[in-house]
């Protein structure tokens, strides 16, 4: 008879909540650790792209508990300051605030049956063919059978089981933020995502994403440039971003370093092992981040969800290969679900930030041609992957594609 499985996961972001409700409802005993003490600050833009709607069924129920504001239009510019604004038939991002959506989702585990378990804060770990151990800071120990990772950007777990060495510059952003309450920052069009390439002369861009009764506000930069290239301190960058925006007559208010928060996001793609043994890496800490669109939330979910069917199928199997499948299974699992567009994610954000003037191309050519602009908003909402963008442009489109392109090839 399976027994069964008792499963560890550490961090109760979207990856780990997902992959905690997941095990539950599939017969696990799981506890879910978690640093922090709900609610808890999680900066982020907050930006979800709605086709996680689809994926995950109960993900709208989650959103009409919060603050959730679905948005259809997309402001995109280059440098030089010229955009275009693209509009989809339908919703294409709901923002919400991750401190009410990361309670939501571990709430939704826990009514699932996992055990949450606050103020846990992981500080070692310890892995073998039988299972998982890991310490916190105060001292507590924890066992299981299995480890789902998801400590995000700047957890622990991967450096200490030996499975990522930790982040280089080139290959991690820093991203300067405030999310502000509306009354004291103000977009002037809360239906409008807007984002900005080339702030500050750097390989990144500014983003304004409006949210039900709150702003967020802040510029993303991979920290290599930033090292680079910034000669001032982060909190400034963010007080002039939010400067100009309130000159161009996009927001009313100002920075506000309370409401301040600079993070990490990794944008070099999964990281090379992404699972061993009885140890799965999901979200922020395996690198699942779109490296174009530097969106994570879905990629969180997806590979929380993956990593939890991978070792329910490993836990029920009786015989002597349990324990020896889970990691092969999800790894197949998430390079088929999502390995090809975190690829594809990659190759776009080199070809733009090698040239970040490349970024003023692709919005004249969505302002002048259609099917350039559907093109976009299609790969944006994860109905085209960027293949599929690519070769319908040619098809459709191949001269204007090939002006479009061809001041920018390299």
């Amino acid at each position: 008879m399976t027994v069964a499985p008792d499963v560890l996961v550490v961090g109760a972001g979207p990856a780990g909540s997902t992959a905690a409700r997941a095990l539950a409802l599939g017969g696990a005993r799981v506890r879910l650790l978690e640093r922090s003490r709900f609610p808890r600050n999680k900066p982020c833009a907050g930006g979800l792209t709605t086709r996680a709607l689809k994926r995950f069924p109960h993900l709208p129920g989650v959103l009409a508990g919060i603050e959730a504001h679905p948005i259809s239009r997309l402001y995109l510019e280059g440098p030089a300051r010229r955009g275009v604004v693209l509009t989809s038939p339908r919703p294409a991002v709901v923002t919400m605030r991750r401190v009410e959506f990361d309670q939501a989702l571990a709430r939704e585990a826990a009514a699932a049956g996992a055990e949450l378990v606050e103020d846990a804060w992981v500080s070692d770990a310890r892995a073998d063919e039988e299972g998982a151990r890991v310490r916190t800071r105060d001292g507590r120990d924890f066992r299981a059978d299995y480890l789902v990772a998801a400590d995000g950007v700047n957890g622990v777990l991967t450096r200490k089981l030996g499975l990522h060495a930790g982040w280089v510059p080139s290959r991690v952003a820093l991203d300067v933020m405030q999310e502000t309450a509306s009354a004291r920052l103000r977009t002037i069009d809360p239906d409008t995502l807007w984002v900005s390439y080339g702030q500050g002369g750097m390989d990144g861009y500014g983003y304004l994403f409006p949210k039900r009764n709150h702003t967020n506000v802040g510029v993303g930069c991979l920290l290599s440039s930033y090292k680079e290239r910034a000669a001032i301190a982060p909190y400034e960058m963010q007080q002039r971003f939010v400067a100009e925006l309130r000159d161009r007559g996009l927001v009313d208010g100002a920075a506000d370093r309370e409401d301040f928060t600079p993070y990490h996001i990794p944008l070099g793609g999964p990281i090379p092992t992404t699972a061993r043994g009885r140890v799965l890496v999901a979200g922020d800490a395996g690198g699942f981040v779109n490296a174009y669109t530097a969106e994570g939330i879905y990629y969180a979910m997806v590979t929380g969800d993956l990593a939890a069917r991978a070792i329910l199928a490993d836990a029920a199997l009786d015989d002597p290969r349990r324990g020896t499948t889970a990691a092969a299974a999800y790894v197949r699992a998430w390079r088929g679900e999502i390995g090809g567009e975190l690829r594809d994610s990659r190759l776009i954000q080199k070809y733009i930030f090698r040239d970040i003037s490349r970024a003023d191309l692709i919005a004249a050519g969505a302002s002048a041609h259609r099917e350039v602009a559907d093109a976009i908003i299609a790969y944006a909402m994860g109905e085209m992957s960027y293949r599929q963008a690519r070769w319908f442009l040619i098809r459709h489109f191949p001269r204007g594609l090939f002006r479009l392109l061809s001041g920018a090839s390299s």
